[in-house]
């Protein structure tokens, strides 16, 4: 009999734990391009002591590992790419008839996100959601959805945040309905955040300084420009407040108004602040407990800060510019202002040079304005995708491509899970399974396909399937979620076949080699005998490191990975 990955008895043949050490420790391997099957120790017909059978031990895999992958791995390391986490959610965003409330890793209105989970729940109620996300992820959204695809997000930390409102706790003072003249040279003023510092610090998040930002605001054409609304303040003018900034006071902010419908009627405004660089140039006002932040109503003036005769009207248009050293940056597409919206905030960025991390001066217009952009509406969020892969054997060459599976909850019944059989780089037969918190013998498991996986793919028996050499289109399937299951802890067992006796190979936990792991999104796995630490060279980091290189499945080697069009659109 023979003990296998998951510790439990398929057959009366065993390895010769004796003999299996010996030969593992002669093996000298410069490479796990090499076949290592051929190369692995054989089963014996034998047992040790004429009862009791020889068994592979996690810690003779994991030296195995070690030689191959040539990196000591770091014994807390459990080989999982995400984190289980919790966030309780109020359905109070300004929205009617909220069907939905969603954990989504991107913000909507800045290009596709994932959804990572979802719940149904109505106008102002409250539920917790338990959800995977990316170890590499610091920051996600919260989000209330319409049946009609509306949404409102907000953004939070995982593991740091528990709940989200969108309720607003950061509001402004808002003047009268009805208000006196403004003078002429009323022109700084002063708004009011309840919590700016938290609000400082996501904005630290999201535009971490010296780094470049541009992909911050998502992969659609952000522009720089505003529409002006109506807003509560009474007059026809737009708040904007300074929140902070990493350069001098010589940079500036202008913009250009256009009169509704009249792109030709534009005129040119520079605001000639004097706010210093940095991020605590405001003071805490014991009266109102807020914080008090420096900044503009945004009227029609001239160079010479003369009130204009026009006034800004629901419709009129605002594209904001950078001025430094009074002097206006070229700026033909816009790209040195982005406006974007964080946490229902209306955010202008603004970058004087050319590091583009866009935190040179950054300024919150607390209401009044609808961002301009190619597309206006949020992209509606899609299922999160999971890529498995695995080696079918005790000691495999590495290149985790011996079974690849994609899946992700349907996006129309969150009870049902859409599972694509999508590459076999093995020639040993095999069979998948869901995995079990209870039952410990794969016979007794739920199976996923109802037949070997050549068999399901249209592929000849131990053939190498979408990993280089033989092709075949995936197949997907729908089925019923079981109610145990979980993407990473409680997910599915490859059965494979070898030389008559059954390997059953979860997925990997700490203490094991990484022979069966969980990658976030859809994923380009290595081709046929490559191995993973040639495909994605800061593999080998992650595995020496389980706080480092966390995106690692993010950076393949060109050439040495299987295409997958749907993979590289994440890049």
């Amino acid at each position: 009999m023979k003990r296998m990955m998951n510790h439990f008895v398929l057959s009366s043949s065993s390895w010769s734990k004796a003999f299996g050490l010996v030969l593992l420790g002669a093996m000298a391997l410069s490479s796990c391009k090499q076949d290592m099957y051929e190369n692995q120790p054989k089963p014996e017909e034998t047992t040790d002591d004429g009862g009791t059978p020889a068994v592979v031990t996690d810690p003779e895999r994991v030296a195995y590992a070690e030689k191959v992958l040539g990196v000591s791995i770091d014994k807390e390391q459990d080989w999982s790419l995400s984190e289980e986490y919790s966030i309780t959610i109020t359905a109070d965003a300004n929205l009617d008839n909220i069907s939905t409330v969603a954990v989504l890793d991107a913000n909507p209105y800045a290009g596709e996100s994932n959804r990572l989970a979802t719940a149904s729940l109505t106008n102002g109620g409250t539920t917790t959601i338990k959800f995977r996300a990316p170890k590499s992820a610091d920051l996600l959204y919260a989000a209330c959805l319409t049946q009609s695809g509306e949404c409102v997000a907000r953004a939070f930390t995982p593991g740091l945040d528990s709940e989200v409102s969108f309720v607003y706790r950061d509001d402004v003072r808002r003047a009268p309905r009805k208000v006196a003249p403004v003078e002429k040279d009323a022109e700084e003023k002063l708004y009011y955040m309840k919590d700016f510092y938290t609000f400082r610090n996501l904005l630290h998040r999201v535009l971490p300084e010296g780094q470049d930002n541009r992909k911050v605001m998502g992969k659609h054409n952000y522009t720089n420009a505003v529409q002006a609304r109506k807003n509560p303040y009474g007059i026809n003018a737009l708040p904007i407040a300074y929140v902070g900034g990493n350069s001098e006071s010589t940079t500036s902010l202008g913009y250009d108004w256009f009169p509704k419908n009249d792109e030709n009627g534009s005129a040119s405004f520079i605001i000639y602040d004097k706010y210093p660089k940095g991020w605590d140039f405001f003071a805490y006002n014991d009266e109102t407990r807020k914080f008090e932040l420096h900044g503009h109503l945004l009227y029609c003036r001239d160079l010479n800060n003369n009130e204009d005769s026009h006034v800004f009207t629901p419709g009129d248009v605002l594209k904001f510019k950078v001025v430094k050293d009074k002097v206006l940056l070229a700026d033909n597409e816009g790209e040195h202002v982005k406006v974007f919206q964080l946490n229902q905030n209306v955010v202008v960025a603004c970058e004087d040079g050319n590091d583009w991390d866009y935190n040179d001066r950054v300024f919150w217009i607390p209401e009044g304005v609808d961002r301009i952009r190619e597309i206006t509406e949020p992209v509606p969020p899609v299922p999160q995708v999971w890529t498995y892969v695995w080696e079918d054997q005790d000691f495999g060459d590495y290149d985790l491509n011996d079974c690849v599976i994609e899946v992700h909850e349907n996006a129309d019944d969150a009870s049902k899970l859409d599972i694509s059989l999508v590459a076999l780089g093995a020639n040993n037969n095999l069979w998948l399974y869901f995995d079990s918190k209870t039952q410990q013998n794969f016979r007794k498991l739920t199976p996923v396909f109802q037949d070997e996986l050549h068999k399901v793919l249209g592929a000849k028996e131990g053939s190498m399937v979408n990993t280089g050499q033989d092709s075949a289109q995936p197949i997907t399937i729908t089925i019923s979620k079981p109610a145990d299951f979980d993407f990473q802890a409680c997910s599915f067992v490859l059965v494979s076949e070898v030389n008559g006796l059954f390997n059953s190979v979860k997925i990997s936990v700490k203490g094991q080699d990484p022979h069966g792991i969980v990658v976030p999104g859809k994923w380009q796995w290595p081709t046929e005998k490559t191995c993973i630490k040639d495909a994605y060279p800061e593999f080998n980091t992650w595995a020496a490191d389980h706080t480092k290189a966390r995106d690692w499945y993010k950076h393949p080697v060109e050439g040495k990975v299987v295409k997958n069009k749907e993979a590289e659109k994440q890049e």
